[in-house]
């Protein structure tokens, strides 16, 4: 008697083990399919962002990083200033640089936009603001507004995978500001590139820098496969609205009204300054040519030859 209830319970155990262990195995092949589902674009509102913490408001590097292997691999451009001269003060915005980017809907304007199909026009309750056409990836910011983006979406080229969605609400106010000036020192990203896994994206106001206590426009790195930090420039080298990366180097400007305007030639893999290069006025656009670039500014249009 004692041997058949023994008995009984072990094959109820047993049953009881057996289901919890299937179960948990399909939970796990569920939670891999949700997973896979939740990664399509489709399905971008149910998928949590990642939050990045409170971001260095100086020139940071990373332990993981050997500065002086990486100086000494790093080859800087050769930039000769061929030509300045003054523009329209008001100008339509570049054709390459329109042609980088969808154009995203915006009501105020009447605009419909071209965003392929499929694409979301809101996430988390914010609107879509920029989309960016980059060589392998298509990059999306959604923000409250035009000046107040907080969301950056990485998909693939396909622009059916997400691959990677960051919070930047850590890295829109300095930790050192002038009081008044808080409703106008918002640091928005202004552009992104994705490339060999990592994300470069700038952020910055447009205000005078002595809103902010000097902390502004940056370009921080940030390797994708952990949302580790690499490396962050130091401040005032990026407000312009793009950045290009060139070879070793990023060339980003900066500049605003009685401030001083430079182009500047920042080393890709420690963010460090190689150069800055002197400008008539503040750089908006950085512009890939034939055999070089072109910068506008607010009033001038200077002609770069890399030699």
């Amino acid at each position: 008697m004692k041997l058949s209830r023994f008995v009984a319970i072990f094959t109820v155990l047993f049953f009881m083990l057996s289901s919890t262990i299937m179960g948990a195995e399909s939970n796990d092949d569920s939670t891999k399919e949700q997973g896979i589902e939740a990664n399509n674009i489709a399905n971008l509102d149910q998928i949590k962002p990642v939050q990045l913490s409170k971001p260095p408001f100086y020139y940071y590097l990373s332990t993981v990083i050997d500065p002086n292997a990486a100086a000494n691999k790093t080859k800087k451009l050769t930039l000769k200033q061929n030509s300045v001269k003054s523009i329209e003060v008001a100008y339509d915005e570049p054709k390459e640089f329109l042609d980088s980017q969808y154009v995203v809907p915006n009501s105020f304007r009447f605009i419909k936009g071209n965003l392929p199909a499929g694409i979301p026009t809101e996430y988390k309750g914010q609107m879509i603001v920029k989309a960016i056409k980059g060589d392998n990836n298509v990059i999306l910011f959604y923000g409250l507004n035009f000046a107040e983006n907080r969301y950056v979406v990485i998909l693939d080229k396909s622009m059916t995978k997400v691959e990677k969605v960051y919070d930047f609400i850590n890295y829109a106010i300095s930790p050192k500001y002038i009081q008044k000036d808080y409703d106008f020192i918002y640091q928005q990203s202004n552009w992104a590139a994705v490339e060999n896994g990592i994300l470069y994206v700038s952020h910055g106001h447009r205000t005078y820098a002595k809103s902010s206590n000097g902390a502004n426009g940056f370009i921080t790195a940030i390797r994708l496969s952990d949302n580790r930090v690499l490396w962050r420039t130091s401040s005032l080298v990026s407000n312009s609205r793009n950045f290009q990366i060139v070879g070793d180097v990023i060339l980003s400007g900066y500049g605003f009204t009685n401030e001083k305007d430079y182009l500047y030639q920042i080393n890709k893999k420690t963010g460090k300054t190689l150069e800055q290069i002197a400008l008539k006025d503040g750089p908006a656009y950085i512009v890939k040519q034939k055999n070089g670039y072109l910068v506008y500014g607010y009033s001038h249009l200077t002609s770069f030859l890399i030699k």
